[in-house]
């Protein structure tokens, strides 16, 4: 499973827990965030869709992308889900 996949699972399980309510965040290590952004980059790039600008890179799937010290989804009420990778 990749890091986008656990993401994914992730944000669509605290969707269907907390009627469609968006995350506080998604907390990923700088190393995590930067291959994440690499991947959707070369995704994008080799699908032909315009590549990821500004905020891009700090959003995914309408939830903020925040640097911390591990990889986890920091669901509304504060809980952390941790990110498989």
């Amino acid at each position: 499973m990749t890091l986008y996949d656990s993401m994914l699972g992730a944000l669509r399980e605290h969707w269907k827990a907390n009627d469609n309510a968006y995350p506080q965040c998604f907390e990923l290590t700088k190393i995590a965030l930067d291959d994440l952004n690499a991947s959707r980059t070369l995704v994008r790039k080799t699908v032909g869709l315009k590549p990821l600008e500004g905020n891009d890179f700090y959003e995914f799937h309408g939830a903020k992308l925040v640097v911390g010290e591990s990889n986890a989804l920091v669901a509304k009420d504060g809980a952390r889900v941790p990110l498989q990778a």
